[in-house]
């Protein structure tokens, strides 16, 4: 019977034979002639392990070659976002509160306000108030629409019964608000001088206009034209004449009032 071999167990038999190193230690040798003599050389890490359950085998983690021969070899590699908020996050209560509400409707648009300005008015003073001279030469005649006044030679004076019909026209506008009054006014003189019959013109029609104003017609209402010396073909006007009439109405031959 050939001698016995010393037994020489590296740290890779250990491993493998933790039992029969572990009956070595303690002694537990074959009976009979045949004795063993083998010498054990254990690793601490080998006997910590002894007893202990196995390690949890870690699952297979996809090579990322993998998902590049599914995709092709320019797909890129899907890494999540710090920003991407989990399963567990989308679905608590905390997390939905978070999401911000869009609305259903578009905003209305901005209605900006001019900055309110005070402006003082200045209305326009009234012309000063015609007098009646009981002197003055001239009268006035119903005309369709209005009336015809008639003045002394260059003078723009009104008696009472001239001034009474013009307050008696005003009378009548108020009770048409949509509707003017148009003053044509004429004045003497000769064909060489055109200016001096236009300024008398002008001041028998101012005068015509103060007494209206004064009578309740608004100034607004109220045209006055300074013709001065009336054309030759124009039936019943004379050279001391305006008409005063409302628009619309074309002045005819007077009817005596």
């Amino acid at each position: 019977m050939s001698p016995a071999r010393p037994v020489t167990a590296s740290r890779a038999g250990a491993t493998l034979v933790p039992g029969l190193a572990l009956g070595l230690l303690l002694g537990l040798a074959p009976t009979g002639h045949d004795i063993l003599h083998a010498q054990v050389v254990t690793h601490p890490d080998v006997l910590n392990t002894l007893g202990a359950p196995p390690p949890a085998r870690a699952e297979a983690k996809p090579s990322p070659h993998a998902a590049s021969n599914e995709m092709g070899p320019h797909a890129p590699a899907s890494v999540p976002s710090a920003n991407t908020p989990s399963t567990t996050d989308a679905a608590s209560p905390a997390a939905v509160a978070a999401v911000p509400q869009v609305a259903t409707t578009p905003p209305a648009n901005p209605v900006l306000r001019p900055p309110e300005v005070h402006v003082p008015l200045h209305p326009a003073p009234p012309p000063p108030e015609v007098k009646p001279d009981p002197a003055a030469k001239g009268h006035a005649m119903r005309i369709p629409g209005g009336t015809r006044l008639f003045f002394g030679n260059q003078s723009a004076d009104m008696n009472p019964r001239m001034i009474a019909a013009l307050q008696t026209l005003a009378g009548v506008m108020q009770h048409l608000p949509d509707q003017r009054i148009s003053i044509a006014a004429y004045g003497e003189g000769n064909g060489d001088d055109a200016s001096t019959p236009r300024r008398i013109a002008l001041s028998r029609g101012l005068a015509a206009r103060s007494v209206l104003i004064h009578a309740g017609v608004a100034s607004t209402r109220i045209y006055v034209r300074a013709i001065g010396l009336p054309p030759e073909n124009q039936i019943g006007i004379t050279p001391d004449c305006i008409d005063v009439t409302r628009s619309g109405v074309v002045a005819s031959n007077p009817s005596p009032s």
